[in-house]
């Protein structure tokens, strides 16, 4: 997921990771995945993401 921005919108996180707007706020309140404000918008730490999805358990792919 590597990408040259260190921060998204809270649109392009939830697309980059393929959540859901629900789950995508249970995240970053479970402090699963971190953001800032700036002023009224919400942006999320591109680090953040990458090692959310780094640390998600890994299952074997059945054909």
């Amino acid at each position: 997921m590597q990408t040259n921005q260190i921060a998204l919108s809270v649109a392009e996180a939830k697309a980059k990771i393929g959540v859901g707007t629900t789950k995508f706020y249970e995240l970053l309140n479970e402090g699963k995945i971190e953001a800032v404000k700036v002023g009224r918008k919400t942006l999320v730490l591109t680090d953040s993401l990458e090692k959310y999805v780094a640390n998600l358990p890994r299952r074997p792919i059945k054909n």
